[in-house]
């Protein structure tokens, strides 16, 4: 926002000619202007200072101003005007400041494009574009600011929540072949929430990356649930009959597939049905929440039907291979 403001630019050489001093012009105009202290005088035992300053109307006109004299050295008294240039120009209705530097904020909405997108090309053309004077420099903060910090956390974030995960797993499977396989269900799951941001339009937001960090841990509980009662199944048929084959470990696993569809599905609909209305929701604020749903219910669609039909499967072809 811009106001009018008054502009005094002294006119160094002017003031060489005339021998007066630049120090001394300021105090001229500080004092006529913005107003200085002339005497004190005493309230009692208090000690107030006086203050004096040009009338309101007289700094008002820059006519006037410039008529004010200025004691040279040699006695003479030289105009304002001749030793400075007096003008009226619109400035800046307030002056911010941080960190001992002033500095001008420009702020911008986005509008059917996503954020990272939007600032990398701006920074491109600007770099391009745009030479910025000695002294000045840019600085990209907001959202953007807070995104950038957002995708360094989360890039340390999830392979280190998978890490973990893979972990817990072999020490519950004390197997890394089954560890393994139950982390096949992630990509599974990553399948679902990418076509759902694709049919959707929307872009890969820090929400939908948090929602994809939830829907990897839905994923990988229904793949828990599979493999678990599978190696049961096989175990038991090993512990009755000491060598299991080829046949008894494709009946396992279908078998397997067939029981634990249920509470598989059940983990699904829970998840999905109760993040549809997130999902489907236009309303004030659904931009944060939106992309998280979305992730999330079609990640379930995707992860169920994979975790059902093509993990025994593959668990099928490996457990055979090793056997």
């Amino acid at each position: 926002m811009l106001q009018p403001t008054l502009n005094i630019i002294v006119d160094r050489l002017a003031c060489s000619r005339f021998g007066i001093n630049v120090n001394d012009l300021q105090n001229v105009i500080g004092n006529a202007v913005g107003g200085g202290v002339a005497t004190t005088v005493l309230e009692g035992e208090r000690r107030v200072d006086v203050s004096i300053r040009l009338p309101s109307q007289e700094r008002a006109d820059i006519d006037r101003l410039g008529m004010i004299l200025v004691d040279a050295p040699d006695g003479s008294r030289i105009p304002l005007k001749m030793l400075a240039k007096i003008e009226l120009v619109n400035g800046p209705f307030f002056v911010y400041r941080e960190g001992a530097q002033r500095y001008m904020a420009v702020k911008f909405g986005i509008r059917d494009r996503d954020l990272g997108s939007t600032v990398a090309e701006l920074q491109s053309r600007i770099s391009k574009e745009v030479a910025l004077p000695h002294g000045y420099a840019l600085k990209w903060a907001g959202q953007f600011d807070q995104m950038k910090e957002a995708q360094q956390k989360l890039a340390l974030i999830i392979p280190a929540t998978l890490a973990v995960i893979f972990m817990l797993l072999f020490f519950a499977f004390n197997s890394l072949r089954d560890a393994g396989l139950v982390l096949v269900n992630v990509p599974f799951a990553a399948i679902g929430g990418i076509l759902a941001l694709y049919l959707t339009g929307e872009e890969l937001s820090i929400s939908a990356a948090i929602g994809f960090l939830s829907l990897f841990g839905i994923a990988i509980q229904d793949g828990v649930i599979l493999i678990s009662y599978v190696r049961k199944l096989i175990e038991d048929k090993m512990s009755h009959h000491g060598q299991i084959t080829v046949e008894g470990i494709k009946e396992a696993v279908i078998e397997g597939a067939a029981l634990r569809m249920r509470p598989v599905m059940m983990t699904a609909l829970l998840a999905g049905l109760g993040l549809l209305p997130a999902a489907l929701s236009h309303a004030i604020g659904s931009q944060a929440q939106r992309p998280l749903a979305l992730v999330i219910v079609g990640g379930m669609m995707t992860t169920t039907l994979l975790t059902l039909l093509v993990l025994p499967a593959i668990y099928m072809l490996i457990r055979i291979r090793s056997r």
